[in-house]
């Protein structure tokens, strides 16, 4: 490029991510109303005035859009002449004319759609439509709100007239298609302009990686004036040097470094540049680990850094000094489940160190995220968030402590008081019968926006299969975020969906005790399996039938571990008389797979849910009883699981005078 072309382009340069002026023009997001459920062609139609002498070119438009609308999405842009209007052109598409379409994959709700050509509208007033394909918009009555909503939405720059404001059904090829002009409604847009006639920006892909490194580039770029654009000028590494006037060129940075990129684009009244500063950076590493407990206290950290560094320096038990230099290191550490901050520095090539710290527990662990972001409400008196767990582990996993995000402030104490049903949440949201309390435990709080590490005094057992979890945080909201859908985290043992967010009172109605859904709990479970440390357990497995005092429960208060003895614990005994029936199988020879209902025994809607090879005498006081569980110190029972169940003598409760406790599963560690 001759040198006399640079003296031209440094004329007059401008950012055209300049002057956003008061973007974004935007009606409301109070949402409401929508077509149907699922993602029929719709049309929103509205007026807009422009004002600013110098025109607007609209690069983005938000849509509020159904959160079962789908994942891939069409929004088509039309605009009638200067002059123009929707009313009368509802179905006239003669008086339209597209001047963009984006596509994008959403999860509903606010959705943005950057338009690939931006579009300049001079001053005057036009008709705008947009054709909505996949996606199902939200609209407003405006009559609705109280006070009802303006009749028009305006900035300097521009207004929005809603005067006439419709949205109808049409078909997926014809914005104007279809049948009715649709009731007057506030379609939910936000437009994002720029004030004048000319705009350009530009996105890479990757702009991250490992050299050599392609990235494909994406001019977003328009001009008003006569002739619209003229040329494209890209500078990959600003260096002075043109690479390409492609508008959507390819280039590929061969070497590490982070580099500049500058695009130029020409028209009629001369150049518009935007440069983005260290836009791409090759082997710039970020970092990231996993950590997996493989033998008691006994953790493996795996480095999942993008791209792979070639160098690391790990300090594993926060002392400030590099305790390893390998990629996949191996600790031990004095105590079991405890917190500790594992920091990793890691770099590749020319690329400077990036660290990453984190605050672990000495266990496995599976995390759902923590983006954070969202509370109940700043006075909210406590929440819980739900989740299933689904232990893939066919000896279940032994959870000691979580880390959870809560709006509570730093310094306080956070309390978590954990529910357990059998099964999914789904459903038994507002159904405290269903749950059990299996864990509680206080904390101190690292304030909202960050982990709090709680250890659980008594570590909670989950058998294998879908287990139900609601997870209560008292005095204050938990923190959570909002995905877009409902999200699944999973690795070998166990695999978490989340979930639901419900005010406080737990298992209240929706009307008392608000509900949002979908989101994701901010949440990451601690836990030991009896395959990686020799984990024990004691946890519900299902519910039994009440008697005159309620379900009997049954836990244990000792865990069951070689050479030890493990008690469990029976109440709501009205006659402090029961036999509890132990058992290793989930079938009864003869009867089949359990529970089985034991109507036949007399016993009405109670669920036998063990086989009983075995059975003890249960005699105590104040309506509780004991036994003590004795555990041989034989290596080989590690893993062996043992099922639970007690029947309360209730001599007048049925036929055969016995209520039928909860069920739990015994599992030997070491």
């Amino acid at each position: 490029m001759p040198s006399h072309t640079f003296a031209i382009l440094s004329f007059g340069l401008a950012l055209a991510a300049s002057a956003l002026a008061q973007s974004p023009l935007q009606s409301t997001f109070v949402g409401g109303l929508q077509l149907s459920t699922t993602p029929p062609p719709a049309t929103a139609l509205f007026d807009i005035n422009v004002v600013d002498p110098a025109g607007i070119v609209i690069r983005q438009i938000d849509c509020n859009t159904n959160t079962n609308a789908g994942t891939n999405a069409t929004l088509g842009v039309w605009i009638t002449g200067v002059g123009g209007t929707l009313v009368g052109n509802e179905l006239n598409a003669a008086a339209w004319t597209q001047v963009a379409t984006a596509t994008r994959t959403h999860t509903g709700g606010r959705v943005a759609f950057t338009l690939p050509t931006p579009f300049y509208l001079a001053p005057g007033t036009y008709g705008m439509a947009l054709h909505h394909v996949g996606a199902n918009p939200v609209y407003t009555n405006p009559a609705t709100p109280v006070p009802p909503l303006p009749s028009s939405y305006s900035t300097l720059e521009a207004t929005l007239n809603m005067a006439s404001a419709r949205v109808r059904g049409s078909t997926a090829t014809l914005p104007f298609g279809g049948a009715g002009l649709g009731n007057l409604r506030h379609p939910n847009v936000a437009l994002f302009y720029v004030s004048g006639s000319v705009y350009a920006d530009f996105v890479g892909t990757p702009i991250r990686g490992t050299s050599p490194l392609t990235v494909n580039f994406t001019s977003f770029a328009t001009s008003g004036n006569p002739g619209g654009i003229l040329n494209y000028l890209w500078d990959f590494e600003a260096d002075g040097t043109i690479e390409s006037t492609l508008p959507n060129p390819t280039f590929t940075y061969t070497t590490c470094g982070n580099y500049s990129v500058r695009l130029t684009i020409i028209d009629a009244v001369g150049p518009t540049v935007v440069t983005k500063a260290a836009y791409v950076q090759t082997d710039l590493v970020v970092p990231g680990f996993t950590n997996q407990l493989i033998a008691p206290l006994t953790v493996q950290f795996t480095d999942t850094s993008s791209p792979v560094p070639t160098a690391w320096a790990w300090d594993l038990d926060g002392d400030g000094l590099t305790d390893s230099t390998q990629q996949n290191p191996v600790w031990v550490y004095p105590n079991g489940c405890s917190e500790v901050n594992v920091r990793l520095s890691a770099s590749r090539a020319c690329q400077p160190a990036i660290v990453l710290q984190k605050r672990v527990a000495v266990a496995t662990t599976l995390e759902t995220t923590f983006q954070s972001g969202l509370i109940i409400s700043a006075a909210a008196a406590g929440g819980a968030t739900f989740v299933d767990a689904n232990v893939l582990n066919p000896l279940g996993i032994t959870v000691c402590g979580m880390h959870v995000n809560s709006n509570v402030a730093a310094g306080s104490p956070v309390t978590l008081n954990v529910y357990q049903k059998t099964g999914t949440y789904v459903g038994s949201v507002e159904t405290a019968a269903n749950w059990r309390l299996v864990g509680t435990a206080t904390a101190t709080s690292t304030g909202q926006g960050n982990r709090t590490f709680v250890s659980f005094p008594a570590a909670i057992h989950l058998a294998t299969g879908i287990n139900g979890l609601a997870i209560e945080h008292v005095g204050a909201s938990p923190v959570y975020t909002n995905l877009g859908g409902v999200q699944t985290f999973a690795n070998a043992d166990v695999a978490l969906t989340a979930g639901l967010i419900q005010l406080s009172p737990v298992f209240g109605p929706a009307a008392t005790s608000t509900q949002f859904t979908p989101r994701i709990a901010n949440l990451a479970l601690h836990y030991g399996t009896t395959q990686s440390n020799g984990a024990a357990g004691y946890g519900y497995i299902g519910a039994g039938c009440a008697g005159t005092l309620g379900i009997p429960g049954n836990k244990a208060t000792t865990p069951p571990v070689l050479g030890g003895t493990c008690t469990l614990v029976v109440d709501k005994l009205p006659f402090d008389l029961g036999v509890m029936a132990l058992g290793v199988s989930n079938t009864i020879s003869g009867i089949g797979p359990l529970p089985v209902d034991l109507t036949f025994l007399g016993m009405p809607g109670c669920p036998l849910r063990v086989s009983f090879e075995a059975t003890a005498t249960l005699l105590g006081a104040g309506n509780t009883a004991s036994l003590a569980f004795p555990i041989p110190a034989t290596a080989a029972l590690v893993g062996v699981q043992v099922y639970s169940q007690a029947l309360s003598l209730d001599p007048l409760l049925n036929g055969f005078g016995f209520a039928i406790s909860d069920a739990a599963v015994l599992l030997v560690g070491s």
